[in-house]
């Protein structure tokens, strides 16, 4: 009777919001370049390289996931993450469902032993990015709509070789890195659950190519469809 209250009682109302709720139209801060915030002295060729690439990411992720949500870019380039000891730049993004925020995306330069004291030209070649997705609060998200937004990371930054072959892989590996992340959940239980942290490399083949593909034909998603998926 006078126990702790169930999960969907302590958190009816975020959950109501999150099945209820309209979504939310991007409004992009668009950073004019990586260092717009200082620590120039760590925007290296292969940090220009990604930053540059992914200028219509925001958008192609909009147009990509499922209809409730939302991916907003940020006039912040300071990648904030735990496993680095050292200040790292790139492209971050807000995301919402259903106008509910849920986390960040974060994208900065991948790993490329081979391309240290490169200049751009060889990264924009030898194309590496890492992109870091952190959700909080899925339990109250459908599956398809959370398998949607990790499988449409995995598909826009990995290798896109084969459209059939590589949707179906985006997928799988997002399917596996949501069955670790219910694996954890179930083992902690109702006394923690910890957000959801997936973390892509790739050289985003597919955003290349479609990039190149707007660009090409003089179309800029921000000016067409305000940065988000078209009407």
């Amino acid at each position: 009777m006078f126990g702790k209250p169930s999960i969907l009682k302590e958190y009816a109302g975020l959950a109501r919001q999150l099945e209820e709720g309209e979504r939310r139209p991007p409004q992009h801060e668009r950073p004019r370049s990586v260092t717009d915030k200082g620590f120039a002295s760590f925007a290296t060729s292969g940090v220009q390289a990604v930053f540059e690439a992914f200028e219509y990411f925001g958008t192609l992720m909009n147009r990509q996931v499922s209809d409730p949500w939302t991916i907003e870019e940020t006039s912040d380039t300071l990648v904030k993450d735990i496993r680095s000891d050292s200040p790292e730049l790139g492209r971050t993004y807000r995301v919402y469902y259903n106008g509910v925020r849920m986390g960040r995306l974060q994208v900065t330069e991948g790993v490329t032993a081979d391309g240290l004291g490169k200049d751009i030209e060889w990264h924009r070649e030898h194309r590496s990015a890492y992109v870091i997705l952190e959700l909080d609060n899925l339990r109250f998200v459908p599956y398809d709509d959370v398998l949607s937004m990790v499988s449409t990371v995995e598909l826009l930054v990995g290798v896109f070789d084969d459209n059939d072959l590589a949707r179906a892989r985006a997928k799988s590996s997002a399917a596996a890195a949501l069955t670790g992340y219910l694996w954890e959940v179930m083992r902690a239980g109702d006394e923690y659950v910890p957000p959801f942290e997936h973390r892509v490399d790739g050289p985003y083949d597919l955003l290349k190519i479609t990039t190149d593909h707007w660009k090409e034909r003089g179309i800029d998603p921000f000016e067409r469809w305000d940065g988000d998926r078209s009407l």
